[in-house]
């Protein structure tokens, strides 16, 4: 086979939804490597966050939560949303979770510091061992996520004796608008969230018109799960795993990539 180079990373797209990427674009600007041309780096939402109406299934579950329960947090936005609803510092419980740094900042923004915060890797798994010696049989455990996801850390804990409840509180979309977004081996996807590859796939039925298209782009996601969706979902341009969601982490792996196909021209 003809070994044809990929093309140096001209473009990042950063796709958290509206309002949550200035973390990470303040860490790329941070982490650039001195002498390294910088990238366009590009704001393209994949996905759209919408409370559920009258805080969807948070009231019930307040009402049955006990100081004895376990609450854990998936991600920032279900904080937020969580603490719009009834500010946590009222909740019942007395000890919660986050599944990350970043929920784990955003826990202590609203007064409730995390009791438990996974230092191992910053998704369900990272949790889990952050939990492996905490009793969990017969201890109710309330999952504040989106409509759908982390049925891995419910199914985990719930063979540790626990009763994991979910608890929806907002909705994850794909948004509206379709504006012309960068495709092609040249450019980089930024992708955290599960869902947003779903998005992302239906966006490049909706785009992609030449080749290369955007099924061809580099994708950075955060775990081997992700990869695999992605791949199901049809994507055939690299996909590198960048090890956790955090705007550091993320970072320091797209600088990897830049650097390595910087030094690496394509061939003519």
């Amino acid at each position: 086979m003809t070994d044809h180079r990929l093309p140096p990373i001209r473009e990042v797209v950063l796709t958290r939804p509206a309002g949550s990427n200035a973390g990470l674009r303040e860490a790329l600007v941070a982490a650039r490597p001195a002498g390294m041309p910088e990238p366009v780096l590009i704001t393209q939402p994949l996905l759209a966050i919408q409370p559920l109406a009258d805080g969807g299934d948070l009231p019930d579950a307040l009402a049955a939560m006990t100081a004895a329960d376990l609450v854990v947090f998936v991600s920032p936005r279900a904080v937020e949303v969580a603490d719009a609803v009834r500010s946590l510092v009222d909740w019942p419980a007395r000890e919660f979770a986050a599944v990350g740094a970043a929920t784990g900042r955003a826990l202590a923004h609203v007064g409730r510091p995390a009791t438990f915060l996974p230092d191992s890797s910053e998704d369900s798994e990272g949790l889990l061992e952050c939990l492996r010696d905490v009793p969990m049989s017969g201890r109710r455990v309330w999952i504040i996520r989106g409509e759908t996801g982390r049925e891995l850390l419910a199914d985990s804990l719930a063979a540790r004796g626990a009763e994991p409840r979910f608890v929806a509180v907002y909705r994850r979309e794909c948004p509206a608008s379709k504006p012309p977004v960068p495709v092609g081996p040249a450019c980089l996807w930024i992708i955290t969230a599960p869902q947003a590859l779903d998005c992302f796939a239906q966006l490049a039925g909706e785009t992609d018109g030449s080749e290369p298209g955007l099924l061809d782009s580099n994708l950075l996601v955060i775990n081997e799960r992700a990869r695999e969706r992605a791949r199901a979902l049809g994507i055939r341009g690299p996909i590198l795993l960048a090890g956790g969601p955090g705007a550091e982490t993320l970072a320091r792996a797209a600088w990897e990539l830049i650097a390595e196909r910087q030094s690496s021209p394509p061939r003519h």
